[in-house]
C-alpha cells in the first residue's frame, strides 16, 4: 500500500512541476522539445513500477509463489488418515461397548432368575480390527459371570468346618460345573452360533 501512495505521489507532483515549467516557459521552438521531454519522463515515471519488476530477481519472485514440496503433501496426508483412523477407532469402541450393553441386558433377568448368575461383562470379539462392524465377522463372545445368592449378594466363601479324615469312604472329584446350558441360553437369545459363546465363571469354579 505503501508503494502505491509514493508512485502516486510522485505522478501528481511531477505533473504539477511540468505545469509549472510549461507557465514559465517563453512561447519559442524549444517548448515543443521541453513539453516532449516532460511527456517521456512521466511516461518513465507511470512505468516505474514495471521495470522495477523486470529488475527484480525472478527466483525471489517465484518463491512468494512457492508450492508445497511433495514431502510436506505426504506429512498433511499422513496426518489426516491418522486423524481418520482415530475417529474410527474411537467410534468402532463406542459402538461395542453399546452393544455389550444391549446384549447384557436382554438376558441379565432370565439368567439371574433361571440360573442364579449375575452378568459381570460382555466382551466382543471381531475377526477385523478395522472397517464396519457385522455379525459375520463377529468372533467369539465371552461371557464373565458370578454366582449370587437369594439375597442378591456375592456367595461368600464359607466358614472351613473341622477336618475329619475318613479313609474308608472312597474320593469322589468334584467336577467341574458344566456351563454349556447356559451357554446354550446366551446363544439362542443373541441368534449365535453355541461355539461362539464362551462363559466364564469369575473366579473359577462355583
Amino acid at each position: 500500500m505503501q508503494f502505491l501512495t509514493t508512485w502516486v505521489s510522485n505522478i501528481v507532483l511531477f505533473v504539477l512541476l511540468a505545469i509549472i515549467i510549461d507557465l514559465l516557459m517563453p512561447n519559442s521552438s524549444l517548448q515543443r522539445y521541453a513539453k516532449m521531454v516532460i511527456g517521456l519522463l512521466l511516461i518513465v515515471i507511470i512505468l516505474n513500477p514495471v521495470l522495477k519488476i523486470f529488475n527484480s530477481n525472478i527466483e525471489d519472485i517465484l518463491k512468494t509463489f512457492r508450492l508445497p514440496t511433495v514431502e510436506e503433501k505426504l506429512e498433511v496426508e499422513n496426518l489426516i488418515e491418522n486423524k481418520k483412523k482415530e475417529i474410527q477407532a474411537s467410534q468402532r469402541a463406542y459402538i461395542l461397548e453399546q452393544m455389550a450393553v444391549q446384549m447384557k441386558t436382554m438376558v441379565e433377568g432370565e439368567l439371574m432368575k433361571d440360573y442364579g448368575l449375575k452378568v459381570e461383562a460382555v466382551q466382543l470379539q471381531f475377526s477385523e480390527d478395522e472397517g464396519p462392524l457385522s455379525e459375520e465377522d463377529l468372533k467369539a463372545v465371552k461371557v464373565i459371570v458370578h454366582k449370587e445368592n437369594s439375597n442378591g449378594d456375592n456367595e461368600s466363601i464359607p466358614t472351613v468346618k473341622d477336618i475329619a479324615i475318613d479313609t474308608t469312604t472312597p474320593f469322589i472329584k468334584k467336577e467341574k460345573n458344566d456351563l454349556s446350558a447356559v451357554e446354550q441360553f446366551l446363544a439362542k437369545n443373541w441368534q449365535l452360533e453355541q461355539s461362539k459363546v464362551d462363559v466364564v465363571m469369575e473366579g473359577g469354579e462355583m
